[in-house]
């Protein structure tokens, strides 16, 4: 019995340390290699785009990527508190995008200057080009208006959330005037009023692109994370990962049901909204070219037929800024814009797990103004939850402590294995005891881990938060910035040069305080456990502290906070119901010589 007991133990502990690794494998090692790769061809190819559109198209009119002109552009300049830039008259083309609340990095928010914001849409021909247009075609495909067509101002001349500005294009029969306002946020609305104003019937339809020039080249490129393209329908969702958008992925949907397409990275989404009272279509397709990829999704709106003097208005939208839950929820609720908040990948299985931690962490930190806080009471609210569920498991170990020595004295004296398990299995009954229970508490926090490290890895929320019961973490979605190379900061060695050193480097001199400290609290926790019994399950045990000391060391520090107070509650806890049954536990030990070894030093 004892031999199968160890067997079996020291089974579940390999297959144990072997899931460790092959997730970690799977959600880092692995994402984070393909990451650097990716973000090296990303950058060449770039470099390849630019002028990307300088030859003749082949496809659609309004599809077409046309040589740029050479004679000077108009710009027309927005701001607004979330963001600024500027739209291109040619084409009327939204290409110049900044966002005033985000920056690239703690380093550029702290400047002085502070220079270094987020852009989402960049100009044509910038090696990251990426704009939103909004145009008409015939309901034979023809372009009325294009990305080069040369619109002209009628009123306004500068953009803002109250100073709208009237832009106009009078061609072959037809007079467009258009309305262009923003909001507080990230919100575009294009109001259209289109007359025919020749002597004949004219069919129209409203149409709009995204067009990026080539993948983003700062994609998290994780396996959990969506990246690429978005799509709403009829109250579903689509997704296509720009790898696939790469190869040639091809994409294309009705709905008489609301809806949007996008392209979104891990923070930042630009996005087409069509009228959502029409029926419309909404596509994807990637454009390839000697310079570069180009991908376009787009959407195409209700044709109309005008007779001569008859005018119809439609309304269409773009968004590009930060996904915010709060601000993505509040266009889904006003402007009745179907599934934005899906925007945000919560998950396509676990949203019922992540979104809920999500909303409630936002309560918490409404009350509180921290998330970091907020995490410690989650915590604390988790564990409440749990707290019957854990305690009868504590009680099972604490009871397993005090049969230890019987269990002992079975398997010493019984040589019969079978009625060694006769035995055993009778104690644990007449006890009430059962081997598996402490299991329990591991297995309860998995739905719980996975959650909340969904939700610490894709909400926007989080990131650039401090936490101000520990200064030195400014990004509760970044990995601990201390390391023991450095002592913690006390040498003068960044950890980009301990990343430098080769085998330990990134692996061992990177490793942060709290990821430290939370290897510590499970080695205490641990030590509450029962001992295992054969010395091969021992050093198995021993080491999953360390293995998992490094294995938090690249996860979001927000989630080692949450995982550090967890430990340190359930030690509390765990701690209590043993001193109740009277056990001493490996903390008492630990104790007792630190206070010995104090009194023989004062005598």
């Amino acid at each position: 019995m004892q031999q199968e007991t160890s067997l079996r133990n020291l089974i579940i502990a390999m297959v144990a340390i072997g899931a460790i690794m092959l997730f970690w494998q799977i959600f880092f090692w692995g994402p984070e290699q393909e990451a650097r790769d990716e973000m090296l061809a990303a950058r060449q190819a770039a470099n390849e785009q630019v002028e990307a559109a300088n030859t003749t198209a082949t496809e659609g009119a309004a599809d077409a990527l046309p040589a740029e002109p050479v004679y000077e552009d108009v710009r027309i300049p927005f701001s607004g508190p979330a963001m600024d830039g500027s739209i291109l008259l040619r084409g009327a083309r939204v290409d110049t995008l900044n966002l005033r609340n985000y920056y690239e990095t703690l380093e550029d928010r702290e400047a002085e200057n502070a220079e270094g914001e987020v852009t989402i849409f960049q100009p044509q021909g910038t090696g990251d080009g990426y704009y939103a247009s909004l145009g008409w075609t015939n309901s034979e495909g023809a372009a009325i208006t294009d990305a080069q067509t040369p619109w002209q101002m009628v009123e306004g001349d500068e953009l803002t959330p109250e100073t709208p500005i009237v832009i106009g294009y009078d061609a072959d029969g037809l007079s467009i005037r258009r309305e262009v306002s923003i909001d507080e946020n990230f919100m575009f609305t294009f109001t259209d009023t289109v007359t025919n104003t020749s002597g004949r019937e004219r069919s129209v339809q409203p149409y709009g692109v995204l067009r990026q020039f080539g993948a983003p080249d700062d994609l998290a490129n994780f396996y959990i994370l969506h990246e690429g393209l978005v799509a709403a329908t009829g109250g579903e969702l689509h997704l296509e990962k720009y790898t696939k958008l790469e190869e040639g992925a091809s994409f294309g949907r009705d709905s008489s049901e609301g809806g949007w397409i996008g392209l979104t990275s891990k923070y930042w989404l630009g996005a087409l909204i069509p009228d959502q009272s029409q029926p419309f279509n909404v596509s994807y397709r990637t454009i390839n070219r000697d310079s570069g990829q180009v991908l376009q999704a787009r959407m195409d709106g209700a044709a109309s037929l005008l007779a001569p003097g008859e005018t119809i208005t439609s309304v269409n939208r773009v968004f590009g800024g930060a996904k915010e839950s709060s601000t993505l929820r509040a266009y889904e609720e006003e402007l009745g814009i179907s599934r934005f908040q899906d925007a945000i990948d919560w998950g396509s299985m676990f949203f019922w797990l992540t979104k809920p931690f999500f909303f409630l962490l936002s309560w918490i930190n409404s009350i509180v103004g921290n998330f970091g806080i907020s995490i410690l009471i989650l915590t604390v609210l988790v564990k409440a939850v749990f707290f019957p569920i854990q305690t009868k498991a504590y009680q099972s170990m604490a009871k397993m402590r005090e049969l230890s020595e019987p269990m002992k004295r079975i398997r010493e004296t019984v040589e019969d294995k079978q009625e060694q398990q006769r035995q055993l299995a009778e104690l644990y009954q007449k006890s009430g005891v059962n081997p598996l229970a402490g299991c329990l508490p591991i297995f309860i926090q998995i739905p719980v881990f996975y959650g909340l490290y969904k939700t610490l890895f894709v909400t926007i929320e989080m990131r650039h938060e401090d936490f101000p019961l520990l200064p030195w973490i400014q990004d509760l979605s970044a990995p601990d910035p201390t390391a023991l190379g450095n002592l913690f900061g006390l040498l003068p060695f960044s950890n980009a040069a301990l990343e430098s050193v080769p085998l330990i480097g990134p692996m061992i001199l990177t490793v942060g305080f709290l990821p430290i400290f939370y290897g510590i609290t499970m080695w205490a926790l641990q030590s509450l456990n029962p001992p295992p019994t054969d010395n091969t399950q021992k050093l198995i045990f021993g080491m999953m502290p360390i293995i998992l000391t490094f294995v938090f060391s690249s996860f979001a520090v927000g989630l080692v906070i949450y995982w550090c107070w967890s430990n340190i509650l359930s030690i509390a806890q765990q701690y209590v119901i043993m001193r109740r049954h009277g056990q001493e536990t490996q903390v008492d030990k630990l104790i007792k010589r630190l206070f010995s070894k104090k009194g023989e030093a004062s005598e």
